[in-house]
């Protein structure tokens, strides 16, 4: 693999730390990024190694261009417009994981993403407590949902910290880990929360699994399990039981979610290849047009109304708001992307049992494309700015794990 440069890891540190924080430098080292990562391989004549689902991302990138030139919705949306920011998500994970890391240059990655999470935990809490809202929410992030998501990502990359071979790491880890589970409880996200303690048990397993036998590793995710049900006990998390327990006595425990796959299953025909574009979910899904699409099938929309719900944004589920937006090539796609991942990573954590700061970086990537799906079920990940991080991560994992040469390792390690 080319080996990555002092800029390109300083501009993806940068990038990483301010993608939940701000909002013009996020783009900003974006585009650098790209920039610096296509003079230098012109300079070199050399590109980089493609990871294994390199190509799945491809097609995304080829589809999010197609979909609002194709769809129903052309004249009604700019092609760069909805596509752009997808683009720049698609096109800096590509160049990231093009890259070769040394463990040093890993860790200094992971210290960027955790610390821009946690700081843009502490920013939203501060600004939570003045301006009296309901949920803290990440400022450049957006919705507490999607901030929430984002802290998943943090936590994936906390729980790879702990199997690193240096112990400030393990330090760095366990802060992740707290600073998680610190803005789970707040924004009463059920999907996030939920995805978070999968990633937990399976990292807590892929860890203690190094010292410990299969029934103390039971035990061990046991005993995180009722330390989970006394925290919900405490005063803070009264908000967050009362959120629980609405959920099972609602009419939907899903919040609706199967009543949105039922409405873009009934639509989403219009343009089932490549889908209407990026952004478009509300307006493919409108009501008028889920009851011409019924009209012409000779079916009473009244009738079957109570089976439809109409969600003004997305499909809060990763493949619904796909298989609308960027159809069937784009769920094959993302489905591929995941697939491919678990597989490679879980691969590469076996065969790199004898190099633990290695064995992290697998174990990284292994958890973010873990939370990509889990946390997909219940909402759309690979969006906006938890998207772009789980993205990189993933692809820093490929070329950490991947990277060549030891004594730059060794050199690298030591100034580290």
């Amino acid at each position: 693999m080319r080996a990555a440069s002092l800029a390109e890891v300083a501009i993806l540190a940068l990038l990483l730390f301010s993608l939940p924080l701000f909002e013009a430098p996020k783009n900003i080292f974006s585009g650098l990024l790209l920039l610096v990562f296509l003079s230098r391989g012109l300079m070199l004549r050399a590109f980089g190694r493609p990871a294994p689902f390199d190509w799945a991302i491809w097609v995304l990138l080829a589809v999010t261009l197609i979909a609002p030139i194709t769809s129903e919705y052309a004249g009604q949306i700019g092609v760069f417009d909805t596509a752009q920011h997808w683009l720049l998500l698609g096109l800096t994970a590509i160049v990231a994981g093009r890259l070769g890391y040394t463990a040093g240059q890993v860790r200094v990655l992971l210290v960027a993403a955790i610390i821009g999470g946690i700081a843009a935990l502490g920013e939203s809490f501060r600004i939570w407590s003045m301006n009296g809202k309901e949920y803290p929410e990440f400022r450049s992030v957006g919705h507490v949902n999607h901030s929430a998501l984002y802290m998943v990502g943090i936590l994936a990359a906390a729980f790879a910290c702990l199997r690193d071979s240096q112990r400030w790491m393990w330090a760095l880890g366990i802060a992740g880990i707290a600073a998680s589970f610190a803005y789970f409880i707040p924004s009463r996200s059920m999907v996030a929360m939920g995805a978070g303690l999968v990633v937990s048990a399976v990292g807590l397993s892929m860890i203690l699994r190094q010292f410990l036998s299969r029934a103390a590793i039971l035990g061990s995710v046991v005993a995180v399990a009722v330390a989970f049900v006394g925290m919900l006990a405490t005063p803070p998390a009264a908000d967050f039981r009362a959120e629980l327990l609405s959920r099972f006595e609602a009419e939907s425990l899903l919040s609706y979610r199967e009543n949105i796959l039922f409405t873009a299953l009934e639509v989403y025909d219009r343009n089932p290849i490549f889908g209407t574009g990026v952004r478009t979910f509300n307006l493919a899904t409108d009501e008028a047009v889920l009851r011409a699409e019924l009209a012409t099938e000779g079916r009473d929309f009244e009738a079957e109304a109570s089976r439809f719900y109409f969600s003004p944004g997305h499909g809060h589920n990763l493949w619904t708001t796909l298989l609308v937006e960027r159809g069937i090539v784009g769920v094959l796609a993302v489905t591929a992307y995941l697939a491919l991942g678990l597989f490679t990573f879980a691969r590469l954590y076996r065969d790199l049992a004898d190099d633990p700061d290695r064995q992290a970086v697998a174990m990284l990537g292994l958890l973010m494309i873990l939370y990509l799906a889990v946390a997909g079920l219940g909402n759309t990940t690979m969006i906006v700015e938890h998207g772009q991080a789980a993205m990189l991560l993933v692809a820093i994992a490929w070329g950490g794990a991947m990277r060549a040469g030891a004594r730059q390792d060794t050199r690298d390690d030591a100034l580290s």
